[in-house]
């Protein structure tokens, strides 16, 4: 399988990248290298690009089967103090990603989010049947692309899954 990993070149997307190689996947990784390194990805196919510019988005999908999402602003405090750049960085870069996936014909989709989409927890042990309630604007960047994903798998039948991390 052909796998797009966006964000490849940071922390979890070049593990990840990696673990497709050896598995037998062929890799494609495309990165702003804003956080990533190249050096963390050598021997890999990486593309230079940025998620809010669909003409670089669809260049890298052609014979992409499947899709790894891991580009996003991370800083929780920053997000309190930039809220702008999480929501147009995560939130509408990932819907222009998720309109070219859909519109090059891609059905598989695998989004890095977060368990800051619960917010401060209500009980414990956490499941997933736990109140989405985050406090912070990236955790709500991150909630905004799990609700547009659910849209997404009955609109156009893009089977998905959403991460979400405590720790990585």
């Amino acid at each position: 399988m052909k796998v797009l990993v966006v964000g490849g070149a940071g922390y979890i997307g070049s593990q990840s990248a990696h673990l497709l190689r050896e598995q037998g996947h062929d890799v494609r990784i495309f990165d702003s290298l804003s956080g990533g390194h190249r050096s963390l990805v050598p021997g890999i196919e990486l593309i230079h690009g940025d998620i809010l510019d669909r003409a670089e988005i669809d260049g890298a999908l052609k014979g992409v089967d499947a899709v790894m999402h891991f580009a996003a602003k991370i800083n929780v405090g920053e997000s309190v103090h930039q809220p702008r750049d999480y929501f147009e960085n995560n939130v509408t870069g990932t819907l222009n990603l998720l309109d070219a996936v859909v519109d090059a014909g891609i059905k598989h989709f695998i989004f890095s989010s977060t368990c800051a989409v619960y917010g401060v927890p209500q009980f414990i042990p956490l499941t997933e049947e736990h109140p989405f309630r985050p406090i912070n604007p990236y955790g709500a960047t991150k909630l905004c692309i799990e609700l547009a994903l659910e849209a997404y798998s009955r609109a156009y039948g893009l089977n998905y899954v959403a991460l979400r991390y405590f720790n990585a």
